[in-house]
């Protein structure tokens, strides 16, 4: 039997909890210390959910470049070497997620909270539920938009070998 779907389920699903973990760690200090936002608000559980399918894009964005880099590097005989080679990769490409889902979150906050005429910290803090609509929608939309140059970036770090030109 092939365990390597087995595999590639696992890693997947472990780099989804450990970004999503890491992230909501740094959103919740966040949203408490620095916005003086409560729990028991619809409209900052909204704005979080945005940040949370938005994480999740760009995450998964990382899945099939990490399973290239596993199969790459685990080509013939599998050996502890090549096992944490691709773990380093894994890793790479979940840091790379994460500084992007940190980035496009961060980027799409400050310039959309710039641009308009409104608070929306206040708006959220006063369980405005548009406004954090309208918040959430335009990360998961980023995140749409940069889920593949994430992919193509964590791709181009992979160490295939180099093709030879066709003459």
């Amino acid at each position: 039997m092939n365990l390597f779907p087995f595999l590639q389920a696992g890693v997947a699903f472990a780099t989804g909890i450990g970004s999503m973990a890491i992230l909501y760690i740094l959103l919740e200090r966040y949203l408490s210390k620095v916005q003086g936002i409560t729990e028991n608000n619809t409209a900052a559980a909204t704005f979080k959910a945005g940040i949370f399918i938005g994480n999740a894009l760009l995450i998964s964005a990382i899945t099939g470049p990490g399973l290239n880099a596993i199969r790459f590097m685990n080509q013939g005989v599998v050996n502890l070497s090549s096992l944490l080679n691709s773990a380093g990769f894994i890793l790479l490409f979940m840091l790379i997620a994460l500084v992007f889902s940190i980035l496009v979150i961060a980027g799409g906050v400050i310039i959309l909270f710039q641009l308009t005429k409104i608070n929306e910290w206040e708006e959220i803090r006063n369980n405005q539920i548009p406004t954090a609509l309208v918040s959430a929608a335009l990360i998961v939309g980023l995140s749409l938009i940069m889920k593949d140059q994430v992919a193509l970036l964590c791709e181009m770090l992979i160490p295939y070998p180099e093709v030879l030109p066709i003459r």
